[in-house]
């Protein structure tokens, strides 16, 4: 095995690591935060913050650009010009944290008083929250590059660390919500932004001491800016749809059902922050090194891991979801309390699960089409789709929808936005369709359709009204069976192998 792959391999286990210890703080935080502020204020937070990120439409442009310029950089390795790079990331995100606390604060007034559906006795807390959160993304945008060389250099131990700390703060905050007398909401926006500066601080001491060309170079270079604003243009495009898709559909759903609704979406996207983040370890834990191997032209390797990465990223979300859609009504009544839980909350949480598994197939091949530098036509066409989503929902709204319909149409359209994506990757990367139908869609066509069907015809579902120990046992038998079906009709000979020779591999060290 070479020393890529170890490095991927082992990257991807302190990922994991990480991901399994945040699980079960977050899943205990969200409860203990969610008895401490009730059903309305965490609904208010929730659409507030969706207020606040929907302002945040360069953000995603100015990541995916940090991590690819940073990659390829490393790729070539071209320190000087990793150091311009980053000192222009650097003064990009200093510029967008101030100007869109302008932004904000100008429209701050017209959000929460002419827009949102908050009540008459939590206006003014909603004003405080929504300062709190302004500088909780001021200082997160900041970071960015920062944790893009983290992730770049390949030094998933810190990040998985500095992540450890933030899950870990962020439950003390909770604990602390609970025993606090004083209105519940304005501390938890404050206490949030206080850990947006503490991760902030973290990264910057980190980087600055392990990177050498890490370092600010206040030389102007203008084919480094030239090259830089141009491939965020054009992934501006993309970064709007996506804005429009998640923070959006919040605030519809606001719009057309209230704040009772946006507290059973922000449950079902808690379950998909963690659950995502299973598949998520492997794309990023691969992602320098898909840009890495096409910027020193081993193009075919570089296909290779979009290959495997999405399929693998797939199958194990398919493993974790599985038991969970299944259970989810058990589950949740067990998680937040018979009485939090609602029928909204229980299928919310399960279709967000079914798009998880949709949208796990995208990161890989726009990575690779990111590495190009040239993401026009792939940012027009693909979000030229995804737009789609937003006067869809309008119109189903409008016709009498259900809230669930939202996550309904929005696994659709994604779902044509990544056939589309198929394609485009194979005009510009030659990424060839057939094999890409024989190597993860069909595999994954499979898994989704004898999963589906054991969902709908086996005794596997439990509810509320099932005893704790009834809910565990089918949960358990339900992982077993999504396990099983991953495996057989998920791998081929080859995966089974390598998956066996790791095992091995690791046997043999551990005997050493």
């Amino acid at each position: 095995m070479n020393t890529n792959n170890r490095r991927l391999i082992k990257n991807t286990g302190l990922l994991y690591f990480r991901l399994i210890f945040l699980t079960f703080i977050n899943l205990y935080a969200v409860r203990v935060t969610l008895e401490a502020l009730g059903k309305i204020d965490y609904g208010v937070f929730s659409v507030i913050a969706s207020v606040v990120l929907s302002m945040s439409i360069l953000t995603g442009a100015l990541t995916s650009a940090s991590q690819r310029y940073l990659s390829y950089h490393l790729g070539k390795n071209d320190y000087e010009k990793y150091s311009h790079t980053f000192t222009l990331l650097l003064l990009t995100f200093v510029i967008l944290a101030g100007t869109l606390i302008v932004i904000g604060e100008g429209l701050g007034y017209f959000f929460i008083e002419k827009w949102l559906d908050i009540p008459t006795d939590r206006i003014q807390a909603a004003y405080w929250v929504f300062q709190t959160v302004l500088a909780t993304f001021a200082f997160s945008l900041v970071t960015i590059p920062y944790t893009s060389s983290i992730v770049a250099n390949e030094r998933m131990d810190a990040f998985a660390i500095f992540s450890i700390v933030e899950g870990v703060l962020k439950l003390a905050i909770a604990l602390i919500l609970i025993h606090y007398g004083g209105d519940r909401l304005i501390l938890y926006g404050v206490l949030t932004a206080v850990i947006s500066i503490v991760v902030f601080l973290m990264s910057m001491q980190y980087c600055h001491s392990k990177f050498k060309y890490c370092r600010y170079i206040w030389k102007w270079n203008g084919d480094t800016f030239k090259g830089l604003m141009g491939y965020t243009g054009w992934n501006l495009f993309g970064s709007l749809s996506g804005m429009l898709d998640n923070q959006g559909q919040n605030i519809l759903l606001n719009i057309y059902f209230g704040p009772i609704i946006n507290t059973a979406k922000a449950i079902a996207d808690r379950i998909q922050n963690v659950v995502s983040g299973f598949s998520a370890n492997i794309y990023m834990a691969a992602s320098p090194q898909i840009i890495k191997s096409y910027a020193a032209e081993e193009y075919d390797r570089a296909l290779s891991l979009v290959m495997k990465t999405s399929k693998m990223s797939f199958l194990l979300l398919f493993v974790l979801s599985f038991p969970l859609i299944c259970n989810m009504d058990g589950l949740l009544s067990i998680w937040l309390g018979a009485d939090a839980n609602t029928p909204d909350m229980t299928v919310f949480s399960q279709l967000i699960l079914v798009y998880c598994l949709v949208i796990s197939l995208e990161p890989p091949i726009s990575r690779i089409i990111q590495a190009t530098g040239d993401i026009k036509r792939y940012q027009l066409s693909v979000g030229a789709i995804t737009l789609t989503y937003i006067p869809i929902a309008v119109l189903a709204f409008e016709l009498g929808g259900s809230a669930i319909l939202s996550i309904v149409i929005l696994i659709a359209v994604m779902a044509i936005a990544h056939i589309l994506r198929i394609f485009v990757a194979k005009r510009q990367v030659n990424l060839r369709p057939w094999e890409y139908c024989k190597e993860v869609a069909i595999p994954i066509l499979k898994v989704s359709i004898i999963g589906g069907a054991a969902f709908m015809l086996s005794p596997l579902c439990s509810t509320s009204s099932d005893s704790f120990a009834l809910i565990l046992l089918r949960t358990a038998t339900a992982t077993f069976c999504g396990l099983f079906i991953a495996v057989i009709l998920g791998l081929n000979q080859e995966d089974r192998q390598f998956i066996l020779g790791l095992i091995k591999d690791k046997l043999h060290k551990t005997r050493i």
